[in-house]
């Protein structure tokens, strides 16, 4: 497990820090105000993102379960279909996109002094999303393969890229906040060539023939019933995401600055955190496709062991020294806007462990290819936080809203626990002939 994981956290941890970076040399370089905008973006972009997180977990399980029971041909398959589809995924997000980037961002209450660069940068990104789709797809299939190396590597390329693009785009070019949305459209294209090489030439028994290339119905069907679920469960805690940022945005600018800059860090802990759980979806896959359940609960207890030196090291990293790290970001002079992000970090960073332990259960039975307990157990963290936020913002302002976060991983928590101890493997020792 740890061997599968490490990789998996390096890449994620990389991953993170290019985009930081974009948000470094923004903050830093060009303003408060267009950092801000970023920010006020995320929501919108979070549920691009989930739509393409869902596309690919579903490609993600359908393939490890055919690896781990050696269907060989059925792999082949599953690579054409994923290429069709996700040409129709990127057009279709590409419209939606562009055409509706500003009406949303008003909807969301987006400060006026910060709307058009959010609405810029939002378009940017949209117009791009092959990018990532394509760099998801085959990162996924390499990774359900057994191979967690090879998207670490593409992801290592592409980040210097983008860190190259970042400075040539906003220091030499002065496109603001839309070259950094060029810079990484542009890396993440050249990560998913590489992942195609590497897929092609080093992993050829799964890679299509022409013959592969089609709509296969039933593989379709099997993407969508894994992967839409995690689809819709991401999709509703985004819209979750998109009313909590209102209720920040109506705080004013040097709020949304302070949780943007937060939020940053808070998102490498958090990606650190689903990397264990992106592993257990794996691992399970492949055992239960081989029937092996008992080493199913192994990696469970092996995650949990990794889940908790990860939430400790963030954990303390942020608890201590977030209102410093922060400073990445924004000038050490935005006394408020650091004040604002080091709060954040007091209430939600001593809870990473529960986070982790959501996606640990959450993500293990998505691999086994249970459905229904994982998309409740995201709208159960949904429905708890934004309750939460409403609540608390109402009475006590932005400084307790943060508490929100946590109560919505617990409540989670225990309801996929309940499931995975009480339930879960009577149901799967029912299964064995």
């Amino acid at each position: 497990m740890a061997a599968f994981v490490v990789p998996m956290l390096i890449g994620n941890v990389v991953q993170q820090l290019y985009s930081m970076a974009d948000s470094i040399i923004i903050g830093r370089f060009v303003g408060k105000g267009p950092f801000a905008a970023i920010g006020a973006t995320m929501p919108v972009l979070n549920i691009m993102i989930v739509v393409i997180i869902g596309f690919t977990v579903g490609i993600a399980i359908t393939t490890a379960r055919n690896v781990g029971a050696g269907n060989v041909e059925r792999v082949r398959d599953i690579v054409g279909t994923a290429f069709l589809v996700a040409a129709t995924v990127s057009i279709t997000l590409m419209f939606l996109g562009i055409t509706f980037a500003r009406p949303v961002l008003k909807l969301l209450h987006t400060p006026g002094d910060i709307l058009d660069d959010a609405t810029l940068y939002l378009v940017c990104n949209f117009a791009t999303c092959i990018g990532p789709i394509a760099y998801n797809m085959f990162s996924n299939i390499l990774r359900s393969a057994g191979d967690s190396r090879s998207p670490l590597y593409a992801l290592i390329i592409s980040s210097v890229l983008n860190v190259l693009l970042d400075l040539l785009f906003v220091l030499v070019f002065h496109w603001g906040v839309a070259g950094v949305a060029i810079a990484t459209g542009i890396s993440q294209i050249i990560s998913a060539i590489y992942g195609i090489y590497v897929l092609r030439a080093h992993n050829r028994q799964y890679w299509c023939r022409r013959k592969n290339i089609r709509v296969h119905k039933q593989i379709i069907l099997e993407i969508l019933k894994y992967g839409m679920p995690v689809a819709a469960s991401n999709l509703f805690a985004s819209l979750g995401s998109v009313f909590i940022q209102s209720v920040i945005n109506g705080y004013g600018t040097t709020v949304v600055a302070g949780y943007t800059a937060a939020n940053k860090l808070d998102s490498l802990a958090l990606s650190s955190v689903i990397s264990v759980g992106n592993a257990c979806s794996t691992y399970a896959g492949q055992n239960s496709g081989a029937g092996k359940l008992d080493r199913i609960k192994e990696g469970v207890r092996s995650a949990w062991i990794l889940g908790l030196v990860i939430s400790l090291v963030f954990g303390v990293l942020l608890f201590f020294f977030g209102n410093f790290m922060v400073q990445l970001f924004i000038s050490g002079e935005e006394k408020e806007t650091i004040r604002v992000a080091a709060g954040f970090f007091k209430i939600v960073s001593p809870f990473y462990l529960i986070g982790c332990a959501m996606r640990i259960y959450m993500d293990t039975m998505r691999g086994m290819g249970e459905v229904v307990i994982p998309m409740a157990g995201s709208l159960t963290e949904l429905a708890a936080k934004v309750i939460a936020a409403f609540l608390l913002s109402l009475a006590a302002g932005y400084e307790t809203l943060w508490f929100a976060w946590p109560i919505g991983w617990v409540a989670a928590s225990i309801l996929l626990m309940i499931y995975y101890y009480g339930f879960l493997w009577k149901k799967w020792e029912g299964k064995k002939p």
